[in-house]
């Protein structure tokens, strides 16, 4: 249980746990852990280890992010965030929106995320919004204390196994033939494709959100698919690297669109 215990040099001191409280006031060395988890069971458990590995540590355990951003002052002291997605995807909006909202509010503070997926574009996308820590629940205890110990040291973490799957995953797509435009248009969604053709008028969210009837912040989550399927560095990229594919866009646009729906099997 004492696997975390190597980060303090000061001698144990009796554990000091909060539920939702801010910690103002914190000794100097002292480390501070938010834990974010909206299942109590696992918030528990997962935190009662974490509180019993860190001894001098202190840790505060949350249900949600929305707590830590209604008071984020109160958090700027915090040393990690470890934020549980679950069962949830990273692709989906609100654990994207989740991550960027953190990393907005407390930009010092690194993240670290635990799901109960592994697939290699996950783990991208999470690495690719500023994740620096990518522990799956599938690892074990003492390995999972190894990836906080790496981030809070100031390092990155990917289990070594994903990191392998991921560098033949990228070899593997270099190495396909065939259309490249295809596959791309192939990457994206509808929904996807239809903001990428207004991303190429130069019009703004607010406008696009208005025009597909969504939130900006749902524009914005796109936007950010879009950086990643496309491996754009922003907008003006975007639309750099579909120069003249605007045709192309709104032919698969309509081929989606016209696509029928599937009856199932037999």
């Amino acid at each position: 249980m004492g696997v975390i215990a190597s980060l303090m040099e000061r001698p144990p001191a009796k554990p000091h746990r909060t539920s939702g409280a801010p910690l103002r006031n914190r000794a100097a060395r002292s480390l501070l852990i938010i834990l974010i988890d909206n299942r109590p069971l696992m918030r528990q458990c997962f935190g009662r280890w974490l509180e019993e590995s860190l001894r001098d540590g202190r840790l505060v355990t949350l249900a949600s992010p929305a707590e830590v951003l209604d008071d984020a002052r109160s958090f700027r002291e915090a040393h990690l965030i470890i934020l549980s997605s679950g069962g949830a995807r990273v692709s989906e909006p609100q654990v994207l929106e989740n991550i960027d909202r953190l990393a907005l509010a407390l930009p010092g503070v690194p993240i670290v995320l635990l799901s109960d997926h592994e697939d290699v574009e996950e783990v991208a996308q999470a690495i690719h919004h500023g994740v620096r820590g990518y522990i799956p629940t599938r690892l074990d205890l003492s390995e999972a204390a190894a990836g906080i110990r790496c981030v809070e040291a100031g390092g990155t973490f990917v289990p070594a196994d994903i990191l392998v799957r991921f560098v033949e995953h990228q070899q593997s797509m270099s190495h396909q033939g065939g259309d490249p435009d295809k596959t791309l248009w192939e990457f994206l969604t509808p929904r996807e494709m239809e903001v990428v053709a207004r991303l190429r008028q130069g019009k703004p969210n607010k406008v696009i959100a208005y025009e597909l009837d969504i939130s900006e912040s749902t524009v914005k989550t796109f936007v950010r698919r879009i950086l990643i399927k496309l491996r754009a560095v922003n907008r003006t990229e975007v639309a750099h690297l579909t120069e003249g594919q605007f045709d192309a866009i709104q032919a698969a646009l309509n081929a989606r669109r016209s696509r029928p729906l599937g009856n199932g099997p037999g």
